[in-house]
């Protein structure tokens, strides 16, 4: 009973280092965030003009490869999947329509195709992207992110905040962290449109 035991767990563990690491005929898969629909709230009667600066993300998290952790402290990445740009990239055009369909403001500009500066301007940061293999916990996404809303005219900062996010992966491999990341940021959006609203007009 014993040799047994011995052997289950053995294979159990060589099936999870198979869904981490493909084989090497395996193709690069490459993923997207998705972008969800917005409800469009009635227009603000506001002057406000918003620009989205272009995320930024911290040593580590500023590439396409697609991190996880199996040991705290110690990123790995998937050897045969990765985004398709790197995540602060992708994020930009999700904040962008965010602020638009909220309809709280005059214009929302992106950074990546606007030289034209707004009054206020809204900083991302990505603190933390991974796919979490650590027991007793089940496989989790998890993001941090720090939201800053500047005042261009009157220079100062208007509100920070950072956003814990933590999301159950459905699959222990790459599709289920890709559906993990992408269930938390659109339920995080809401409180992000939240945030900047508040932010602004108080």
């Amino acid at each position: 009973m014993r040799v047994l035991k011995t052997f289950f767990i053995i294979s159990s563990l060589g099936l999870s280092a198979c869904s981490l690491v493909p084989s090497e005929d395996t193709p690069m898969a490459q993923y997207v965030f998705d972008l969800p629909s917005f409800p469009t709230s009635n227009p603000h009667s506001s002057t406000k003009i918003v620009q989205v600066a272009m995320p930024q993300a911290v040593a580590g998290f500023d590439s396409q490869g697609m991190t996880y952790i199996r040991h705290p402290m110690q990123l790995e990445r998937y050897t045969k999947s990765q985004w398709v740009d790197t995540p602060a990239h992708m994020l930009l055009p999700l904040l962008v329509r965010s602020l638009e369909a909220s309809g709280q403001y005059q214009a929302v500009l992106s950074a990546s195709t606007s030289n034209l500066s707004g009054e206020i301007r809204v900083d991302t940061e990505i603190l933390r992207l991974q796919q979490e293999f650590i027991p007793p916990q089940a496989s989790r996404v998890h993001l941090v992110l720090r939201v800053q809303v500047f005042h261009l005219v009157e220079r100062n900062i208007l509100a920070t905040q950072v956003f814990d996010l933590n999301e159950i992966s459905s699959s222990e491999d790459a599709q289920g962290y890709v559906a993990a990341t992408n269930q938390a940021i659109i339920k995080w959006l809401p409180a992000f449109q939240a945030f900047v609203k508040k932010a602004i007009y108080g």
